[in-house]
Parts: C-alpha cells; sequence; structure tokens
C-alpha cells in the first residue's frame, strides 16, 4: 500500500501563516502558535500546548540557521498539520549552532503514526533548511507571499528551476550539511 505524499500545501493553509509573532521567549512562541493550530484543527489548545512542550524535554526544536521546527504527536488528529511564523524578535530553541530562530513550523502529527510524523518533519526540514528559500522566507511581503514560498517554487526566476524532482523539493545533494539520502526526494 503506497503512501499518501506529504507536501508543505497538505501540511499549511494561508490562514495558519503568520507574517509577524511577536514573542517574548521560546515558550510563548509555542504557547501561540499552538493556540492558533488547535483552534484550526478544534483540539483542545492546552493539550495541544502540553503535548509540544513534552516533545521539546526530550529534544531541541531548534533546527539551526535561523529554524525552529517545534513538533508533536497528537491524539485524535486525523493528519500532520502545522503552521508558520516569522518571529519578532528571534528566540532561543537550543539550536546546534547557538542562532536565535527567526522562523518557526509548529507540525503536529496523529498520535501513534511515527512514520507519517517523520515524513511530515522530514518535508518541513528539508523546505525550511534550504537557504534560498529561508531568505525569501525573511524578506516576503506578507502571508500570502509566505505561503507562496512555502509551498511552490512560483516565486523563483525561471533560471532558478531545480532540474528533477517535485518543484519545492531540493535535489538530494542540497540536503542540510551535505548530506546525501536520495529516499527524502519521495518524502515531500
Amino acid at each position: 500500500m503506497a503512501m499518501a505524499p506529504i507536501t508543505m500545501a497538505s501540511l499549511i493553509t494561508p490562514t495558519r501563516i503568520i507574517s509577524s509573532l511577536r514573542s517574548r521567549d521560546a515558550k510563548h512562541v509555542i504557547t501561540q502558535m499552538s493556540h492558533v493550530e488547535a483552534a484550526e484543527a478544534c483540539l483542545n489548545p492546552c493539550a495541544v500546548q502540553q503535548a509540544v512542550a513534552n516533545r521539546g524535554e526530550h529534544s531541541t526544536f531548534g533546527f539551526g540557521r535561523g529554524v525552529a521546527i517545534p513538533h508533536a504527536m497528537i491524539p485524535g488528529l486525523k493528519q500532520p498539520l502545522g503552521i508558520f511564523a516569522r518571529l519578532w524578535p528571534a528566540q532561543d530553541f537550543d539550536a546546534a549552532d547557538g542562532l536565535l530562530s527567526d522562523l518557526a513550523f509548529l507540525l503536529l502529527s496523529p498520535d501513534g503514526d511515527a512514520s507519517t510524523h517523520l515524513r511530515a518533519l522530514a518535508c518541513v526540514v528539508r523546505r525550511l533548511r534550504n537557504p534560498e528559500v529561508a531568505e525569501c522566507l525573511r524578506s516576503a511581503d506578507d502571508a500570502e507571499a509566505l505561503y507562496t514560498v512555502l509551498t511552490s517554487d512560483a516565486w523563483r526566476e525561471p533560471d532558478d528551476e531545480p532540474e528533477s524532482g517535485h518543484s519545492a523539493t531540493p535535489r538530494a545533494g542540497d540536503l542540510t550539511n551535505g548530506a546525501m539520502c536520495t529516499t527524502l526526494d519521495v518524502l515531500c
């Protein structure tokens, strides 16, 4: 049985884009994003916030290069979903490179489906860790432009088109830290 493809467009909607999220600290970011996402998915915001906080006790959400991806698995959720925000000011999510995060994507996945959660997480990481995408996200004018950058390559110049693969997927050789993993091409 083939797994359903996970794309950025399947994870977010234009209503789950926050072009400027004012925040006091990383916990405040998670609280605010959890409440917006819970309202969109008809979930208990406190339960979402607690699940993300619990996950954060066992891992870091700071992926480096100014990107944070808080995430958790939530009972009752039918499919993965996310919310994206540009943070002001940037916050400390304990990234290994020590950089503060100004881009955040809160990812929620169905509880008990680790495979789907990992595929969704890989999709988000691949998109947000692309330096060109991150630069465009930082300079986009509004939520509509942010959504376009996150979900398509329509913003690219014609000569910047990827050579092959999904239009929003960099080639396997372009992965973070020079990692080579061709299996990720099918994930996003």
